[in-house]
């Protein structure tokens, strides 16, 4: 009996073949894992001064556009944009750099002396901490045997040097790994001068990158894909713009009120306070609580009542910037839940540390707008209501009408 092959086995044979291809790749693929991971990072090495110079270039880009427009009188005469885009990248990096070098010649000095004059005056503090505990104990006829060691301990030179010897023999293991860190900090460093360099090209192209990526992108996929990759991006920029902009005005605001306000009051480090109050405030939620817990125990050993009055003017100023200024400020600029900001920054802070705290935010924010819109499309296309009001429950009903209105209706 001869065997006639017909198309609908050829596509049986191909999702077989293909199948099998796949199963074997996977083997493959777990079989040399470790390979992978160093071809992975190595991957990451390599992209790392471009990844660095996308960062600079999407900060600058606000001021460069900024200082481009003010140069505008340059083509009144004649066109020259490339003139006027490369004064605009000039001013931006001036800018730039003359803020950090206000920040490292004003601030930066003020907060290390706060430090080595804390660090000078622990000893003084831990007598006093001594002197309370005991007489605590005296007062309340409390037993000293547990805290004895606190009570004999003495913060001197020679007791500090002992310390040294006494862990020295495992401190000299980590030489290796020390050294593994200083080339580590020299690579950084040169991945950190490409990354300017790179950025300036960045700056410079920018819509011609932006064209040719879009070219590629209708070139493999075609219209509706790109049109609706496009949206994204531009939607993605931004939720991203307004929230770190936004944040940064924030925090820097927050920064000064919390130094005029220790000023008045007499609080003790109330430019290092300031400092640390103002860089935590940037984390969204959680920031307050973060700073505020070092500058309570910073003023603890100084003295109880101003940690305690300074915990309640903290509490003040975060209740403002919660309830006032930080919606003047950013506004609607995310559109996320308190839930899912919360749900971003432990799932941010988990995977990449401090910079996800404050990066997880805008992300869950795209994803969480996209995907609302992508339900609503499909409720949309079953005739379902939209509104999330609409499927709470209401005096004992498990939806409303027009949730059966719409299932009818299919």
């Amino acid at each position: 009996m001869k065997l006639e092959w017909t198309k609908n086995m050829t596509k049986r044979a191909l999702t077989y073949i293909v199948s099998g291809a796949g199963i074997l790749l996977i083997y493959f693929l777990l079989a040399s894992r470790r390979e992978l991971s160093g071809a992975f990072d190595y991957a990451l090495a390599l992209l790392r001064p471009f990844s660095i110079a996308f960062i600079i270039a999407y900060i600058l880009n606000g001021p460069m556009m900024f200082f481009e427009k003010r140069f505008s009188f340059i083509e009144k005469k004649r066109p020259l944009p490339a003139l006027k885009r490369v004064l605009a990248i000039v001013a931006a990096w001036i800018s730039a750099v003359a803020v950090f070098a206000l920040f490292f010649a004003i601030i930066i000095p003020d907060v290390s002396e706060s430090i080595n004059t804390l660090v000078g005056n622990i000893p003084g503090y831990y007598e006093e901490l001594k002197t309370f505990v005991l007489e605590i104990a005296e007062k309340y006829e409390l037993e000293t045997e547990a805290i004895d060691p606190l009570l004999n301990f003495k913060i001197t030179a020679d007791g500090i040097m002992e310390l040294v010897k006494r862990y020295s023999s495992q401190l000299l293991p980590q030489i290796a790994n020390i050294a593994n860190i200083s080339v580590k900090i020299g690579s950084f460093v040169m991945d950190f001068v490409l990354a300017i360099i790179i950025s300036v090209y960045f700056m410079f192209s920018k819509e011609t990158l932006i064209a040719q990526l879009k070219k590629a992108l209708y070139a493999v996929f075609g219209k509706k894909f790109t049109g609706g990759a496009v949206r994204v991006a531009r939607e993605s920029h931004r939720i991203f713009s307004g929230f770190i902009n936004g944040k940064l005005l924030d925090s820097l605001i927050m920064g000064i009120l919390c130094f005029i306000g220790t000023s008045i009051f007499g609080f003790e480090y109330s430019l290092l306070i300031s400092f640390i109050v103002g860089v935590t405030n940037i984390i969204p939620f959680f920031g307050p609580f973060i700073g505020a817990v070092p500058c309570v125990l910073i003023l603890l050993m100084v003295d109880f009542w101003q940690a305690f009055w300074f915990a309640i003017f903290v509490f003040a100023l975060q209740q403002l910037d919660g309830n006032v200024i930080g919606p003047k400020i950013l506004g609607d600029s995310t559109g996320l839940p308190a839930l899912w900001v919360m749900a971003a920054i432990i799932i941010g802070g988990d995977m990449f540390g401090i910079i996800g705290m404050f990066i997880g935010v805008p992300v869950f924010a795209v994803i969480y707008k996209f995907a609302k819109e992508i339900f609503e499309h499909l409720l949309k296309r079953k005739n379902m209501p939209q509104e999330t009001d609409a499927y709470k429950v209401i005096k004992g009903k498990k939806e409303k009408d027009e949730i059966e209105k719409g299932e009818n209706a299919l």
